[in-house]
């Protein structure tokens, strides 16, 4: 009973105290009905010399709306009569501005008017345009019936700011071809990440511009075999790049050919001798409409941690040869891409051993529907099919001949921002191999080439990469991997950009107990001496787990070279 009593005393005191508030600080009313003709009290003035003076002015009432009666009344615009001139600031302002005659005091007090200016009319302002009623109008713009704005962002600035995206602006490396495979091959996103203080400005040659690029690099590391029995080496590294691509106001053109060149001192084996060339095009059929092409050759030497790959003696040369062709159209905020590709991969013999079985030559068929909430700013759904034929079995006899479906749903931030660029999917993929005696292969399908740069000097680069491969692992239909990395770069100085980055790959072999895991990590630093000379350190760490016996193992490796371009 005292617990009741007591809360009943603090609700009512605080009753109380609400209505005490509420009557003591009441704000005055300032609106006077237009009908009544009521007038503002009269106030005294002073003169400029102090003396009191008997005269009065007196304002005309101005309508008011019931709805803005107690509105915080606005700021007074240049030109308007200032309320000091009736409460005693009148000495502040100009003399003949507010001058008035006191000349006829004889008839009750009352002031005659002087210069055309009656009793509580505003100043003329100075480009003579006076107002009807010797009143400015200083109320704010009347709000619509509903009471709000239906042209005004009611999200808060906090959700703003999120998907301000402002454009770059022209990119001097001219990527202009991107949209054959958003994921694999549109290099936008990472020229955003990958910010350096001077841009190339190639060679001209024509209506084209020419970039080089030379890395030349010495490598030290201490498990040059990638095996648990650790072997360390050193090597030299020339590595280059050259660009041709056109600069035309509509349609485009890039030739691009890629080398890389190793030298080991003890284990000649894991010398690259790597090449490519590719051709990109676009043909813009209308404003809306353009067909985009991509063909290429590349020939390299197949990495030891590699699916399926030799551990001991020589590596295999991989030899890939590729095409893929887009149609994309915007019809409004609706974009639609078809798009398909094929791919025929073969593999050289390794110490006598044939690879025949790995040869694949695979085709794939998509369509991608997008909509645009803005240009930097869409969401889209694609459906993918992929048909895989191999050359020969592997051992267990049993042919690794497959079809699949890939199910893609993102967001697209469009290419061209300065903050955020690139897109992020999730999904469900499935690989159904031609021979029953193989189970099919789900997965989850996690997608990403996605940059931020929340500043000017420093930059995120988010990656990832799932699907379903091929395996000779007897009695297994697939190998699921799954890759995500994310990359950051900052500008210690103007001149120095450190980076460091961390990456994790995953793969689980279907119908076998097969597990293995990747994760690397580096870091790295750039001083760009020039516009056409780079030095660069680079550290790498890569931690290789399985659940095979004798299988783990780490590789350092280190770095160190200089880069030159155009």
């Amino acid at each position: 009973m005292a617990v009741v009593w007591r809360l009943g005393l603090m609700l009512f005191g605080f009753a109380a105290a609400t209505l005490a508030a509420a009557v003591f600080h009441a704000p005055g009313a300032r609106a006077q009905s237009a009908e009544t003709g009521a007038q503002r009290p009269t106030l005294s003035t002073s003169s400029r010399d102090g003396a009191a003076q008997g005269a009065t002015r007196t304002q005309k009432p101005a309508a008011s709306d019931p709805a803005t009666a107690y509105e915080t009344p606005p700021k007074r615009l240049r030109g308007a009569v200032p309320d000091s001139f009736a409460d005693g600031e009148a000495s502040e302002q100009s003399d003949e501005a507010r001058e008035v005659d006191s000349s006829n005091d004889q008839d009750g007090g009352e002031q005659a008017p002087s210069d055309g200016v009656a009793n509580g009319d505003g100043v003329i302002p100075a480009d003579g345009a006076a107002t009807a009623d010797g009143i400015v109008d200083l109320s704010e713009p009347q709000p619509f019936e509903d009471g709000a704005d239906p042209t005004r962002d009611t999200r808060p600035p906090e959700d703003i700011e999120v998907f301000e995206n402002p454009p770059a602006g022209h990119d001097p490396l001219l990527f202009q071809i991107e949209d054959t495979d958003p994921i694999e091959t549109d290099r936008r996103p990472a020229r955003l990440a990958r910010f350096e203080p001077y841009d190339p400005i190639g060679i001209r040659v024509g209506s084209f511009v020419f970039f080089p690029e030379t890395e030349i690099a010495g490598l030290s590391t201490n498990n040059v075999l990638s095996s648990p029995d650790a072997r360390s080496d050193i090597a030299a590294v020339i590595q280059g790049t050259s660009r041709l691509v056109s600069n035309w106001s509509t349609h485009a053109l890039e030739l691009k050919g890629t080398s890389l060149t190793s030298f080991h001192d003890d284990f000649p084996s894991e010398d690259d001798r790597a090449w490519g060339v590719e051709a990109r095009g676009r043909l813009d059929i209308t404003r809306r409409t353009n067909i985009q092409a991509l063909a290429a050759h590349n020939r390299s030497q197949e990495s030891r941690s590699a699916i399926d790959a030799n551990q001991i003696g020589n590596r295999a040369n991989v030899t890939t040869d590729q095409a893929q062709l887009s149609l994309n159209h915007r019809f409004n905020r609706l974009s639609v891409q078809l798009r398909g590709s094929v791919a025929d991969t073969t593999y050289s013999e390794t110490d006598g051993q044939s690879n025949a079985d790995r040869d694949t030559l695979e085709t794939q068929q998509a369509v991608r529907g997008s909509w645009q909430f803005k240009p930097t700013f869409s969401v889209f759904a694609e459906q993918e099919l992929n048909q895989r034929d191999k050359k020969a079995a592997p051992s267990d006899g049993i042919p690794r001949d497959s079809d699949g479906t890939r199910t893609r749903v993102g967001l697209d931030f469009g290419s061209t921002g300065a903050i955020l660029r690139g897109e992020v999917s999730v999904g469900y993929g499935r690989q159904t191999p031609n021979d029953h005696r193989l189970d099919a292969v789900d997965a989850f399908l996690f997608d990403a080439n996605l940059a931020w740069r929340p500043t000017e000097i420093t930059s995120f680069l988010l990656t990832a990469r799932s699907d379903i491969y091929d395996t000779t692992t007897p009695d297994s239909g697939g190998v699921v991997s799954q890759t995500v990395g994310l990359e950051a770069r900052h500008a210690m100085r103007r001149y120095l950009i450190a980076s460091a980055g961390l990456s994790y790959t995953h793969y689980d072999y279907d119908a076998s107990p097969i597990k293995e895991s990747a994760l690397t990590s580096f870091l790295g630093a750039e001083y760009y001496a020039s516009p056409e000379l780079v030095l660069f350190a680079r550290y790498q760490h890569l931690s290789y787990a399985s659940n095979q016996v004798n299988s783990d193992y780490d590789t350092d490796e280190v770095r160190v070279g200089v880069r030159l371009r155009k």
